[in-house]
């Protein structure tokens, strides 16, 4: 750890192991460390991949899950939508445009019933409505988590995250 640079990141990438943060205190011990280290410019950053805006549930999901991993590390926290490379462009400007995660259900619920292949009976449909709106009235109440879009071979978009991680820990010059 003695060979990074003042301006080096340090990345510990945790790959679809959400229980290290959610359920277990590991990742808090590895912060308590890096801070007993002297790294005090430590941040959260977490990844969503972008094809979970193809589907409303799955990026509402994402976003308990971002909640959760903010709350559980107590770190400054920037949330990206990785691989928009691989999504079409106008899906992810569509969901990240929308303001409000009642607004995306009813996007959602709207095309359900367009489509009318939903297996469920009316009453577990009603019920999952019901809890759905809950849960987005809750991500609507907190009004914590956006996302910013990140293509890989695009490097503006690289620059505005690395911009929003420096201003996150204060360590550089931002304009």
């Amino acid at each position: 750890m003695d060979a990074f640079l003042e301006d080096d990141y340090l990345l510990i990438d945790c790959p679809g192991q959400l229980e290290l943060y959610t359920h277990q205190p590991i990742m808090r011990r590895i912060i308590e460390q890096l801070r007993m280290w002297g790294y005090s410019h430590v941040a959260g950053v977490f990844l969503l991949d972008a094809t979970f805006v193809c589907d409303a549930p799955k990026f509402m999901s994402g976003v308990l899950l971002s909640l959760s991993t903010m709350i559980s590390l107590e770190l400054p926290h920037i949330n990206v939508l990785s691989k928009c490379d691989l999504v079409d462009p106008k899906r992810v400007e569509d969901i990240l445009d929308v303001h409000s995660a009642q607004e995306l259900w009813s996007i959602e619920e709207a095309n359900m019933s367009r489509g009318n292949s939903s297996e469920l009976s009316e009453v577990s449909r009603r019920k999952r409505n019901r809890l759905t709106r809950s849960i987005c009235t809750l991500i609507d109440d907190y009004s914590m988590v956006s996302f910013l879009p990140l293509d890989i071979s695009d490097e503006e978009s690289v620059n505005v995250v690395i911009s929003h991680i420096d201003h996150a820990i204060q360590v550089r010059n931002f304009s």
